[in-house]
C-alpha cells in the first residue's frame, strides 16, 4: 500500500496506466507495442485496432490473435459494447467500430544477438526438462523416448515462453558487439571458425557468447555445441595453479624439459626436441608437454580441486 500511495503522488492515473500498456504482455515475445501486430507506431492505430489490442492482454495466450484471431475479434467487440454501456462510446460509433476490418501487418523480428540468446534458450530448456523431469528420457538410449521427452520439452518450453516470463541476462551488448567484430576481422573470409565466451571473473556472468563468425540463430553454436579436447588450454588448470598454490614455486623455478617416460607411456613435447632445464615461465608460455607431466606428478591428481581455479 505504501508503495501504490507514493506511486499515486507522483504520477496522475493517466501516466500510471500509459505506465503499465506499455509493460504489459502482448503475446508472441510483445511487451507493450503495437509497432508487431501492425508494423506502425500506437499514435497511428485506429480505434478498431486499438480495441482489437486492448483484448489481448487479459488471457494472451487464449487472445493470441496469431492462433486465435476469431476469440480475440469477438473479445473485442466485448469490450467496445462495455464501453457502449458505461457511456464511453456511443452506439453507432460500436457499430461502425466492429464492422472494420483488421488486418495483422506483422514486423518482422529482429534479433541482435542470437548467439547468445540460442544459449539462454538452451539453458531454459535445460532448467525446464529438469523440473520437469525430463532429463532422464532425453538422454535415454530408446530413440522413441527421446523424441516423446524432446516433443513434451518443447511443448512445456512453449508454453512457458508464451506465459509472458521475463528471462533476465547479464549479456554485455557493447561487449558482444566488439566480439563479434574482433572474431569477424581477425578469421576474415577464409574457412577458419571459431567462437568467443566471456566470463565476467568476480560475478561469474556469462557477459557475451559469440557462436561463430557469421552465426544466424538456431544454427550450429560452436561456443557450446562444439565439443573439443581443451589440448594444452588445460594445463593451467591441471598443472600450473595447483602446483604454484601448492609449493608456492616462483616462475622461475627450474624443471626438465626432457623426454619423459614412464612405462610404456612416453609422450614428447611438440617440437619432438628435448629442452634440459627451463623456467616455469618458458615451460608454460611455450606449452612445453614433459615439464607439464613432471609439474603434475609433484602436485599429484588426489590435490586436484579443478573447481578452485575454474571460476564459473
Amino acid at each position: 500500500m505504501f508503495s501504490t500511495r507514493e506511486v499515486l503522488l507522483k504520477k496522475s492515473k493517466s501516466e500510471i496506466i500509459e505506465l503499465y500498456m506499455n509493460a504489459i504482455y502482448f503475446h508472441n515475445g510483445v511487451y507493450g507495442t503495437s509497432q508487431f501486430y501492425f508494423s506502425k507506431p500506437t499514435a497511428e492505430l485506429s480505434k478498431a485496432e486499438l480495441s482489437f489490442l486492448a483484448a489481448i492482454p487479459n488471457n494472451p495466450e487464449l487472445y493470441n490473435p496469431l492462433k486465435h484471431f476469431d476469440k480475440t475479434k469477438k473479445r473485442q467487440e466485448r469490450i467496445l459494447k462495455q464501453m457502449v454501456a458505461e457511456g464511453k462510446l456511443k452506439q453507432n460509433e460500436y457499430e461502425k467500430l466492429i464492422k472494420n476490418t483488421i488486418k495483422l501487418d506483422l514486423s518482422t523480428s529482429v534479433d541482435l544477438y542470437p548467439d547468445y540468446v540460442t544459449y539462454t534458450h538452451q539453458e531454459l530448456k535445460n532448467l525446464v526438462a529438469s523440473s520437469e523431469g525430463l532429463t532422464k528420457s532425453l538422454q535415454s538410449s530408446d530413440e522413441a523416448t527421446r523424441q516423446q521427452a524432446e516433443v513434451e520439452l518443447n511443448k512445456r518450453g512453449e508454453k512457458l515462453l508464451n506465459s509472458g516470463v521475463t528471462i533476465h541476462t547479464p549479456l554485455d551488448t557493447k561487449l558482444q558487439t566488439l566480439s563479434k567484430t574482433a572474431i569477424q576481422s581477425k578469421i576474415g573470409v577464409n574457412d577458419i571458425e571459431g567462437a568467443i565466451v566471456v566470463i565476467q571473473h568476480h560475478t561469474h556472468e556469462l557477459v557475451s557468447l559469440i557462436g561463430g563468425k557469421d552465426y544466424k540463430k538456431n544454427s550450429f553454436n560452436r561456443a557450446y555445441q562444439s565439443y573439443r579436447q581443451p589440448g594444452s588450454a588445460i594445463k593451467p588448470l591441471l598443472d600450473y595453479a595447483p602446483y604454484i598454490e601448492e609449493t608456492d614455486a616462483d616462475i622461475t623455478q627450474l624443471v626438465s624439459g626432457a623426454s619423459y617416460c614412464s612405462n610404456s607411456y612416453c609422450p614428447k613435447n611438440y617440437s619432438g626436441d628435448s629442452y634440459g632445464m627451463v623456467t616455469l615461465k618458458s615451460a608454460f608460455s611455450q606449452s612445453y608437454n614433459t615439464p607439464a607431466i613432471r609439474i603434475f606428478e609433484k602436485t599429484g591428481i588426489e590435490k586436484l580441486q579443478v573447481s578452485r581455479f575454474i571460476q564459473l
